[in-house]
Protein backbone atom coordinates (compact mmCIF):
# COMPACT_ATOMS: atom_id res chain seq x y z
CA UNK A 1 0.00 0.00 0.00
CA UNK A 2 1.56 3.57 -0.86
CA UNK A 3 2.61 5.23 2.15
CA UNK A 4 0.99 8.71 0.25
CA UNK A 5 -2.24 7.17 0.17
CA UNK A 6 -2.18 5.75 3.62
CA UNK A 7 -0.91 9.48 4.97
CA UNK A 8 -3.62 11.23 2.87
CA UNK A 9 -6.36 9.25 4.45
CA UNK A 10 -5.08 9.11 7.83
CA UNK A 11 -6.79 12.47 9.42
CA UNK A 12 -9.57 10.54 8.55
CA UNK A 13 -9.39 6.98 9.50
CA UNK A 14 -7.58 6.26 12.52
CA UNK A 15 -6.29 2.68 13.53
CA UNK A 16 -4.14 -0.04 13.03
CA UNK A 17 -6.12 -1.56 10.27
CA UNK A 18 -6.07 1.57 7.57
CA UNK A 19 -3.56 -0.34 5.38
CA UNK A 20 -6.13 -3.42 4.88
CA UNK A 21 -8.66 -1.28 4.87
CA UNK A 22 -7.36 0.60 1.96
CA UNK A 23 -6.83 -2.50 0.12
CA UNK A 24 -10.34 -3.20 0.75
CA UNK A 25 -11.48 0.01 -0.46
CA UNK A 26 -9.35 -0.74 -3.50
CA UNK A 27 -11.64 -4.39 -4.11
CA UNK A 28 -14.54 -2.68 -4.44
CA UNK A 29 -16.95 -5.60 -2.81
CA UNK A 30 -17.74 -7.13 0.14
CA UNK A 31 -19.68 -10.29 1.81
CA UNK A 32 -21.12 -9.36 5.08
CA UNK A 33 -24.05 -10.47 7.42
CA UNK A 34 -26.68 -8.26 9.18
CA UNK A 35 -27.17 -9.78 12.97
CA UNK A 36 -30.63 -9.87 13.62
CA UNK A 37 -32.44 -9.45 17.03
CA UNK A 38 -32.92 -11.39 18.98
CA UNK A 39 -31.52 -14.16 16.90
CA UNK A 40 -30.92 -14.88 13.06
CA UNK A 41 -28.55 -12.85 10.65
CA UNK A 42 -29.18 -11.58 7.14
CA UNK A 43 -26.45 -12.11 4.65
CA UNK A 44 -25.51 -8.85 2.45
CA UNK A 45 -22.79 -7.69 -0.01
CA UNK A 46 -21.82 -3.99 -0.30
CA UNK A 47 -20.17 -2.82 -3.65
CA UNK A 48 -18.41 0.60 -4.52
CA UNK A 49 -17.00 2.88 -6.96
CA UNK A 50 -14.42 4.71 -4.55
CA UNK A 51 -13.12 7.95 -5.18
CA UNK A 52 -9.74 8.59 -5.04
CA UNK A 53 -9.44 11.05 -2.41
CA UNK A 54 -11.05 10.87 1.15
CA UNK A 55 -13.33 13.92 0.31
CA UNK A 56 -14.37 12.49 -3.26
CA UNK A 57 -18.07 10.64 -3.70
CA UNK A 58 -18.14 7.23 -3.60
CA UNK A 59 -21.00 5.43 -5.51
CA UNK A 60 -22.27 2.00 -3.42
CA UNK A 61 -24.74 -0.25 -3.42
CA UNK A 62 -25.77 -2.48 -0.50
CA UNK A 63 -27.70 -5.69 -1.66
CA UNK A 64 -29.46 -8.10 1.75
CA UNK A 65 -30.85 -11.15 1.01
CA UNK A 66 -34.08 -12.01 2.92
CA UNK A 67 -35.03 -15.93 3.66
CA UNK A 68 -38.04 -17.01 1.65
CA UNK A 69 -37.83 -13.73 -0.93
CA UNK A 70 -36.73 -14.83 -4.31
CA UNK A 71 -35.89 -11.12 -4.91
CA UNK A 72 -33.03 -8.92 -2.61
CA UNK A 73 -33.46 -5.51 -1.34
CA UNK A 74 -31.03 -2.84 -3.25
CA UNK A 75 -30.15 0.13 -1.35
CA UNK A 76 -27.90 2.81 -3.52
CA UNK A 77 -26.00 5.59 -1.91
CA UNK A 78 -22.95 8.09 -2.34
CA UNK A 79 -20.99 9.24 0.72
CA UNK A 80 -17.75 10.57 1.09
CA UNK A 81 -14.89 8.08 0.50
CA UNK A 82 -13.43 8.58 3.86
CA UNK A 83 -16.39 7.24 5.64
CA UNK A 84 -16.39 4.08 3.13
CA UNK A 85 -13.16 3.69 4.16
CA UNK A 86 -14.32 3.95 7.92
CA UNK A 87 -17.01 1.52 7.35
CA UNK A 88 -14.58 -0.84 6.07
CA UNK A 89 -12.04 -0.89 8.85
CA UNK A 90 -14.77 -1.39 11.45
CA UNK A 91 -16.56 -4.57 9.23
CA UNK A 92 -12.30 -5.42 9.30
CA UNK A 93 -12.37 -5.27 12.93
CA UNK A 94 -15.35 -7.22 13.80
CA UNK A 95 -13.42 -9.89 11.74
CA UNK A 96 -14.72 -9.25 8.63
CA UNK A 97 -12.31 -10.47 5.81
CA UNK A 98 -11.67 -12.61 2.21
CA UNK A 99 -13.40 -16.05 3.62
CA UNK A 100 -15.16 -14.55 6.73
CA UNK A 101 -18.56 -12.35 6.76
CA UNK A 102 -18.93 -10.04 9.46
CA UNK A 103 -21.31 -7.28 9.61
CA UNK A 104 -20.71 -3.55 9.40
CA UNK A 105 -20.60 -1.47 12.46
CA UNK A 106 -23.99 0.20 13.93
CA UNK A 107 -22.64 3.46 12.86
CA UNK A 108 -23.75 2.54 9.27
CA UNK A 109 -26.84 0.89 9.39
CA UNK A 110 -28.09 4.44 11.54
CA UNK A 111 -26.85 6.34 8.92
CA UNK A 112 -28.49 4.07 6.03
CA UNK A 113 -32.08 3.30 8.00
CA UNK A 114 -32.56 6.47 10.01
CA UNK A 115 -30.36 9.05 8.11
CA UNK A 116 -28.08 9.65 11.68
CA UNK A 117 -25.17 11.73 10.65
CA UNK A 118 -21.60 9.93 11.31
CA UNK A 119 -19.33 12.14 13.12
CA UNK A 120 -15.46 11.80 11.53
CA UNK A 121 -12.71 14.19 12.41
CA UNK A 122 -11.94 17.14 10.19
CA UNK A 123 -8.78 17.94 8.92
Amino acid sequence: MSAALVALYAPYCQGDQLETGLQWLARGELLGRRQLRPAGERPFVLRWQPGVAPLETTRAQLEVMADGVEQSVRYSFELPTHQLLSWLIGWLAAGGGSAQPADLPESFWQWLILGLETTAPQP
